[in-house]
């Protein structure tokens, strides 16, 4: 096996949201694991905008408007055990799914065995609290993205 390459993994992950403003939230088809925002791993050759949208197209069967000024957040996150790397999680405001729209989601039951809209406080209660810390503010704020550092000093 090739050693990993240099340089940090990235995330894209995107923001969808109900005309009420509740969040779509995934839930991976492993045991135990959190709900997540739809997203995944940025390939090689990739930009993270072609990945949030090839990733909800593969994991949930929808086409999505997303652009880069629908930039969210951006956070470096260091490596919380040895045998991991930090990485850069980049989160884009995605769009309004209307009813329609939401009724035309078709799983990909390799990597997820659910969906659900969450109000902020229920999203609280099941997102990981890394992904969280990016939802500051209202959902929907083109053009106001933020950035953080996540560091667990004395962890590794």
């Amino acid at each position: 096996m090739p050693p990993p390459t240099p340089g940090h993994p990235v995330t894209a992950s995107v923001l969808i949201t109900s005309p009420t403003d509740d969040l779509l939230i995934v839930h991976p088809a492993k045991p135990d694991a959190p709900w997540q925002l739809p997203g995944g791993i940025v390939e090689q050759n990739e930009s993270p905008l072609d990945a949030v949208r090839r990733e909800v197209r593969e994991e949930l069967g929808l086409e999505i408007h997303v652009d880069e000024w629908d930039l969210f957040a951006v956070e470096w996150l260091q490596a919380t055990r040895p045998d991991r790397r930090d990485r850069l999680a980049i989160m884009f405001a995605g769009p309004v799914l209307e009813p329609l729209d939401a009724d035309r989601i078709t799983l990909q039951p390799e990597e997820l065995d659910m969906w659900r809209w969450a109000d902020r406080a229920e999203a609280r209660s099941l997102l990981h609290p890394a992904i969280v810390a990016r939802i500051v503010g209202p959902l929907q704020t083109p053009g106001s993205a933020l950035y953080r550092e996540t560091r667990h000093e004395g962890t590794l």
